[in-house]
């Protein structure tokens, strides 16, 4: 099987080139070839470079997002339970020695977990028209 070219930018060709093993590959080589010539003779038909799909973008971000809410959700627990916080670095604040520390470490972990709520549930009721 091989490789449609046409489907290929200039520079995507052009590293093929120089990546292709034209020995083990001589046909395809060949094709290559004649592809460049054919682009270099008429660049206004140059296919647009694909861009990554914003739809996969986003499936990403909600996938990390929804790792991330049973981490600060388990903090802001302990935290309650405990009256002490892991921070940065691995230092704890605990809220009888560091009262106001303390509540800056939680206040960012609901920032944290407020954003990563709204961004796994943004969009969710909304109808695909």
């Amino acid at each position: 099987m091989n490789p449609d070219y046409t489907k290929y930018t200039l520079v995507e060709l052009y590293d093929v080139k120089d990546n292709i093993d034209n020995e083990s590959y001589p046909e395809r080589y060949a094709s290559l070839l004649n592809e460049i010539r054919k682009r270099e003779m008429t660049p206004e038909k140059e296919p647009e470079p694909q861009k990554p799909n914003k739809k996969n973008k986003a499936y990403i971000a909600r996938f990390i997002m929804l790792l991330c809410i049973p981490f600060f959700s388990w903090q802001l627990i302990n935290a309650y339970k405990h009256g002490s916080i892991h921070f940065k670095n691995d230092h704890v604040y605990h809220l009888s020695a560091q009262p106001t520390a303390f509540y800056v470490a939680v206040l960012i972990h609901v920032i944290c977990l407020l954003i990563a709520l709204r961004t796994v549930f943004k969009g969710l009721g909304q109808s695909n028209a």
